[in-house]
């Protein structure tokens, strides 16, 4: 699972349809109405997804497609990586003065309850311009001030990574460095947390070495873990 330096952006909407989701309607929304039943948090929400992605010369270059969430989790779940689309989104990766990166832990409600990841989230229609760019960038500050409190302005701003896992999987992750320990960051997200009524996030924690990943974290999340920590 590589990581590799973006240098620039190239992200446009298309008005080309998801095959998946048009075949598949009917399994999908099934397969929504079981998940619900499990868990009435869910919400099914409009996504962009991917249908072409390239990387040449530090240019991310991709085309997104209008879809929804549950065309996205059935994809998921079902395994079908060999289809012709990806899950390309914003990830945040929250750095702080004494190098700890600070991971989400998602809350019971989540799709992804228990899992430890960097804020972020899926890209949405919201996050297209009035030109038909897609604006990762927006969605990554939205995201980390809706799951962390957190202000990208009071951050040094890097550059960005593009990860790419073994499940059609693409973070889009920008380097975000805070002038405060690993201990600060942590008490003043748990302080908004606390302050929330409904957190998408169940806790924080601070990731220094890279003996602290383990099989919580999504494979995007451990590779920059690993490509960003000391052993």
């Amino acid at each position: 699972m590589p990581v590799y330096p973006i240098l620039a952006l190239d992200l446009q909407l298309t008005a080309d349809p998801w095959d998946f989701a048009l075949a598949e309607r009917q399994r999908i929304d099934a397969h929504w109405v079981t998940l619900t039943a499990a868990n009435p948090g869910l919400w099914n929400g409009e996504v962009l997804m991917c249908s072409k992605v390239t990387l040449a010369d530090g240019e991310f270059c991709a085309r997104f497609i209008r879809s929804d969430f549950a065309s996205l989790v059935a994809w998921r779940d079902w395994g079908l990586q060999a289809t012709d689309a990806f899950n390309v989104f914003g990830s945040a990766v929250v750095v702080s003065a004494d190098g700890g990166l600070l991971y989400g832990r998602m809350a019971a409600h989540t799709l992804n309850a228990g899992r430890i990841y960097p804020p972020g989230g899926s890209l949405e229609p919201a996050d297209v311009t009035a030109d038909g760019k897609v604006d990762v960038l927006g969605s990554i500050e939205r995201e980390l001030a809706e799951e962390t409190g957190l202000d990208v302005k009071d951050a040094e701003q890097g550059g960005f990574l593009a990860v790419f896992d073994d499940q059609r999987r693409v973070a889009i992750a920008q380097l975000l460095r805070y002038p405060h320990s690993s201990a600060h960051l942590a008490r003043k997200v748990r302080d908004y947390l606390d302050s929330e009524d409904n957190p998408e996030l169940a806790g924080v924690e601070m990731i220094s070495r890279r003996s602290q990943i383990d099989t919580t974290m999504p494979g995007f999340a451990q590779e920059l873990a690993c490509h960003l920590l000391p052993g």
